[in-house]
């Protein structure tokens, strides 16, 4: 009876055990807890773990000598779903910190990437410039949105400050009012944008330039390939505003060829002919960038082998005049050297400062 006593002693020290582990995990917040919390928690689990096969034992030995199974089956089944929920807890915590660590470590990896990434010295991109003409303001708007507007890591009062900076002339009026704050950044990009984002004003204003490109009046491939270079610029800027281009082959063949040189605009025309399509076919606009791509290759191929015979013709000139002086310096120095030239015993002869004089065996007679 009293080993009876001691083991429900032994049993009921192990329940509070339990109970003050349980009580513990309470005091614990998930979301702030430290490194050194969760060393203390693995170990206070250990020790948990431990404890259940302590309290096995005891009860085994209470139910052997007991005659009441029910009560003793009840006082298992008590224990161990307070110890498992109390366990389950426990390890719910640890894992909850293992996951919030590594999302952070991984966020910590993922900065410090970036960060070697921006150490890159990258070639300075110098911000576009906008005085408020309309053929440029569809090249400043995406560059400048690209660049500043869309970028989350500028804040507000810089980017106010770099579109000042970016603006000149009638462009930068527009803003010229407006308080320099972080609040007032979109008011003043909002203005802007009001003021030249004009899809009537913007196609007007590059269906002129194509009208008023200047003409060619000598051949030259450097203005062919300023012609061509403009026409591209205007026509992808109407692409761009939704304006049909593709449907614009024969109109813009005849403003083009009207800015052409007479020789080019002759070519053009044999050219055309040869094409062998019927009179009812349409000339692409493709196929007349393609000739005047063509004609500036071959006017600069011709220019640049004459340049470079030029250049090869003067170093050689140059050459020969080395050559030249080279030669005369020689034959100053042989005349101003004597020499010994050898002679038979019968006519012994001896060449003095470029002068041969003879002597002879008899001349002392």
């Amino acid at each position: 009876m009293t080993e009876q006593k001691e083991l429900i002693k032994k049993r009921s020290s192990i329940k509070g055990r339990l109970t003050v582990f349980a009580s513990h995990l309470k005091t614990i917040d998930e979301s702030t807890i430290t490194a050194t919390e969760v060393r203390e928690l693995q170990l206070r689990v250990g020790k948990i773990e431990a404890l259940y096969h302590l309290y096995d034992e005891v009860q085994l030995k209470i139910e052997c000598s007991s005659d009441n199974m029910d009560i003793q089956m009840a006082e298992r089944t008590e224990f161990e779903t307070q110890y498992y929920k109390t366990c389950a807890h426990a390890h719910e915590i640890l894992n909850t910190y293992q996951r919030l660590h590594e999302k952070i470590e991984n966020a910590s990896n993922a900065s410090h990437s970036r960060a070697n990434h921006r150490l890159v010295k990258l070639p300075t991109i110098q911000l576009p410039k906008f005085g408020g003409s309309y053929d440029r303001w569809l090249e400043f708007h995406d560059t400048f949105s690209s660049l500043i507007h869309n970028n989350d890591d500028i804040d507000e009062v810089n980017k106010f400050h770099y579109l000042r900076a970016s603006l000149e002339g009638s462009a930068a009026v527009v803003i010229q009012s407006v308080d320099f704050s972080a609040t007032n950044y979109l008011v003043a990009w909002k203005l802007l944008c009001e003021r030249f984002d004009n899809k009537r004003l913007l196609i007007q204003n590059h269906v002129a330039a194509l009208f008023n490109i200047d003409p060619i009046t000598k051949e030259s491939s450097v203005n062919l390939k300023r012609l061509i270079d403009q026409i591209n610029k205007n026509l992808r800027a109407l692409e761009s505003l939704g304006e049909p281009v593709t449907h614009w082959d024969t109109l813009l063949i005849h403003i083009v060829t009207q800015k052409l040189d007479a020789k080019t605009y002759r070519e053009w025309e044999e050219y055309k002919g040869n094409l062998g399509k019927g009179k009812d076919k349409t000339i692409k606009f493709d196929s007349f960038l393609e000739f005047l791509h063509n004609r500036a290759d071959l006017i600069e191929g011709p220019l640049k082998c004459h340049k470079m015979l030029k250049k090869l013709s003067t170093a050689s000139v140059s050459a020969d005049c080395d050559n030249g002086n080279n030669a005369s310096e020689s034959s100053q120095s042989i005349k101003s050297e004597p020499s010994v030239v050898p002679s038979s015993s019968h006519n012994p002869s001896v060449v003095l400062s470029g002068t041969v004089m003879t002597t002879n065996e008899n001349s002392g007679q």
